[in-house]
Parts: C-alpha cells; sequence; structure tokens
C-alpha cells in the first residue's frame, strides 16, 4: 500500500475515533474553543514543516514497521484521555487530523504540498 494512503487510512480511522470519544463523552460544544483550532492547525503545520525540512531523517524513522499505526494509536489514547480533562483538549486532535488530511489531499489531488514554499524559508542554496 502507497505509504501516503496508509497515512490517509490511519489519520481517518483516528479522526473517526476520537469524535466518537468526544460525543460520547460530550465535548462536542468545545470545537470551534480558540485553543484547539490554533493547537491542532498550528500543531499539523509544524509537524509537516519538520517533515518538509529534515524528509531523510523523519521518513526513515516513519516508514519502520509499526511506527505509523502506533502513532496512530497513541493520537486515539491521547484522545480518550484528553476527553476526560479539559473540554477543548480532544478538538486539538481533530483540528490537527483535519489540516493533515487537507494537506494530503493537495498531495493527492496532484496540487503538491502547500506547506513546502514555508519549509524553504531561510534555507540557503545548498538546502543546509
Amino acid at each position: 500500500m502507497d505509504p501516503r494512503h496508509r497515512d490517509g487510512v490511519l489519520a481517518v480511522c483516528a479522526l473517526l475515533a476520537v469524535l466518537t470519544v468526544t460525543t460520547v463523552t460530550g465535548r462536542t460544544s468545545a470545537a470551534l474553543h480558540p485553543g484547539a483550532v490554533v493547537g491542532g492547525v498550528g500543531g499539523a503545520v509544524g509537524l509537516e514543516l519538520a517533515f518538509l525540512r529534515y524528509p531523510d531523517r523523519l521518513l526513515t524513522l516513519w516508514n519502520r514497521p509499526g511506527v505509523a499505526v502506533t502513532a496512530a494509536a497513541a493520537v486515539l489514547v491521547a484522545g480518550v484521555l484528553a476527553a476526560f480533562t479539559l473540554r477543548w483538549l480532544p478538538w486539538v486532535l481533530v483540528w490537527g487530523l483535519l489540516t493533515y488530511l487537507a494537506v494530503l489531499g493537495c498531495l493527492l489531488a496532484g496540487v503538491g504540498n502547500p506547506l513546502a514554499p514555508l519549509a524553504r524559508v531561510g534555507r540557503d542554496d545548498d538546502g543546509d
């Protein structure tokens, strides 16, 4: 399976699981909390920029057997734990996953990564 497809399936599964937990625990009213939106979108953008900036190091780690599945499971566990703390905390995960899926959608549609220009800011010509 193409790693992008695998990652998309894992992200959708994690998103559905976290949304289920937020619904069951009655945390839906906090979906648009500013901390959740900024934290989720900012975290996903930051993570994506790190992968764009250091692809050799991070993709080598990410593509090891079991790492992606373990990360998806960690998101699910974090979502369940977050649902019992601050009302808006699980929504950080939701917004982060939605942001990642939007970037992945651009890649799969052939548009390219919309964050790629940001990853090149401050780099000199030899990529260091």
